[in-house]
């Protein structure tokens, strides 16, 4: 694509809004590309991607793009308001989260990948965090909060959020980093820096080939599958929304799955 002078400075003047915003690095970098796919009237071209109903898990982060661009060209939320159509969409395939069965499968064969993706995969579903969150974790992010040991990191929209470690985690890392302490990045990738998560993905994408018991396993799988399991186990929505680091509860309620057993000990109940 042929980009015009006016395109380049409206994706620098997204990007500053978006960092100043306290959007993660994936963020922004997902929202300049579908502006610079949107052409030179973003909001025309959002209202023709409404009108062929994507599904919304499609839809929201279009609308989301386009509305910071606005902001970032100085267009009030009321005018934007009146400028874009509500986001409105087919309702999205359940991405379900890991049976407690596959889970034991997945652990299994976590185990057996190289280092560092094996801590990584052995981490994700006892965390929650997401694929971007687990490959920029660096030493100063471990810490102790009231005797809890925990991932002290800055999320979306720069938010302070603190995720303990369960013994199982803490397990896993301390077998992982060096007795005299970690520095720098936790999970070095090949050429300096850190891992990437597109490393990750091509991991999760062999290991459901060769396993087609995991179904569609994938990093984001395991996040579902982390807070899937803390409602198993009682956790309250606010409880898990803290955890997830989502600024609204209806984002959370749509990473629950009840499972077929949560589902028949809930019937259960009512005889």
């Amino acid at each position: 694509m042929d980009f015009t002078f006016d395109m380049v400075l409206a994706l620098v003047n997204l990007d500053k809004h978006l960092l100043e915003q306290g959007l993660l690095p994936s963020t922004r970098s997902k929202y300049a590309s579908i502006l610079a796919a949107s052409g030179r009237d973003p909001a025309a071209w959002l209202r023709n991607k409404l009108s062929v109903r994507l599904p919304i898990g499609t839809v929201l982060p279009l609308r989301a793009a386009v509305k910071h661009y606005l902001l970032a060209q100085g267009y009030d939320e009321d005018s934007i308001a009146a400028l874009l159509p509500k986001a409105k969409g087919r309702a999205s395939g359940v991405r379900d989260a890991l049976s407690p069965e596959q889970l034991v499968t997945y652990y299994v064969v976590a185990e057996e990948q190289s280092e560092p993706v094996r801590t990584i995969l052995l981490l994700l579903p006892r965390t929650g965090l997401r694929i971007s969150e687990m490959c920029g974790l660096r030493a100063e992010n471990l810490v102790s909060r009231g005797g809890v040991r925990g991932l002290l990191f800055r999320g979306k929209r720069d938010e302070e959020r603190f995720v303990p470690l369960n013994k199982p985690a803490q397990n896993v890392l301390r077998d992982f980093l060096p007795e005299d302490g970690a520095e720098g990045w936790l999970f070095e990738g090949y050429v300096g820096g850190p891992i990437t998560p597109a490393a990750v993905r091509k991991v999760t994408r062999a290991m459901r080939t060769d396993y087609p018991e995991l179904g569609e396993l994938s990093p984001h799988v395991l996040r579902h599958t982390c807070f899937t399991m803390a409602l198993r186990k009682g956790a309250d929505l606010r409880t898990i929304q803290a955890l997830a680091g989502h600024k609204s509860i209806t984002t959370t309620s749509r990473y629950l799955h009840p499972d077929a057993g949560m589902l028949r000990d809930a019937v259960e109940t009512l005889e």
